[in-house]
């Protein structure tokens, strides 16, 4: 067993997960490259890997569980505000929507919001905070009966804290693979006085969510978007990008123009102020043209 700080996986476990690099059109195959990426550490103590015991999923894996594609009657990702989204502190609609549009290249459209009294969920205090929160698997159902029949997938948003169970404290959000529809919450993102980071994290975890519809699962081979987080901090250190894998597996689901992506998320990027993920772009386009 390696060492806790040490890489859990190594270089010899990316290749086969990834794929044929021949299966990858010659133009854009240096996006594929593991340069640039840190291999995810062997889990701490606390940390979601040290209590989920999770193995991986490769692209054949995710070929192989039959996933849902977008198509050309589901096509439209959905998000469905939950609540009052007019307080300053919440993250902008207008900028979620921009960046989910750019992140997976498709149309992506803001539904009005719900009001919380008409949302008909089971509810309880958190035994230990004692906040409001919100059963989410109440609300997967809810929003598996509204979806739209032209949607590839519905994410609900909510500034109401979660939980899956009664058995957990919380949940940050939860996603079905199968039914297209998902849930996360800004009630625990809030960074008192930084809408910056706010909105950094809030971009994160929807992006995270929208993988999981697509049927993408936690991933174990680096540092990437998709890993699963337990904690506040774990989920910050949790990078805003795709690592190869992940990214090969929704390239195979939505069959990407990859440069126009890069294109887009750079601008979204600079748009939105988040310099070191544009120059990160950058650097990843730098690499498909060398």
């Amino acid at each position: 067993m390696r060492n806790l700080g040490e890489a859990k996986v190594d270089l010899s476990e990316f290749h086969p997960a990834l794929g044929s690099p021949w299966a990858i059109p010659a133009p854009v195959r240096g996006l594929f490259s593991s340069e640039g990426f840190r291999l995810k550490a062997h889990p701490k103590p606390g940390e979601w890997l040290a209590q989920h015991d999770e193995g991986g999923q490769s692209l054949k894996d995710f070929v192989n569980s039959r996933p849902n594609r977008p198509d050309a009657q589901r096509h439209v990702i959905y998000l469905q505000p939950m609540g009052d989204w007019r307080a300053p502190t919440c993250p902008s609609l207008a900028a979620l929507a921009h960046y989910a549009r750019s992140f997976f290249s498709r149309s992506v459209e803001v539904l009005p919001a719900i009001a919380l009294s008409q949302l008909q969920v089971t509810e309880r205090q958190n035994p230990h905070e004692g906040q409001r929160q919100l059963l989410t698997t109440d609300i997967l159902r809810l929003l598996a009966r509204r979806l739209p029949e032209d949607a590839f997938c519905m994410l609900g948003i909510s500034l109401v804290d979660l939980y899956p169970d009664p058995n957990w404290n919380f949940v940050f959000g939860q996603a079905s693979l199968r039914n297209r529809v998902g849930v996360y919450s800004f009630a625990r993102y809030m960074a008192e006085g930084d809408a910056h980071l706010t909105l950094r994290r809030s971009l994160k975890v929807m992006a995270h969510e929208i993988g999981h519809m697509y049927g993408l699962t936690h991933c174990t081979y680096f540092e990437c978007g998709l890993n699963g987080s337990n904690y506040l901090d774990e989920s910050d250190r949790r990078p805003i990008h795709l690592c190869p894998v992940c990214l090969r597996k929704l390239d195979w689901s939505s069959n990407f123009d990859l440069a126009k992506r890069y294109f887009e998320l750079d601008h979204a990027y600079r748009m939105l102020g988040f310099r070191d993920s544009a120059e990160f772009v950058r650097g990843r386009v730098r690499r498909m043209r060398n």
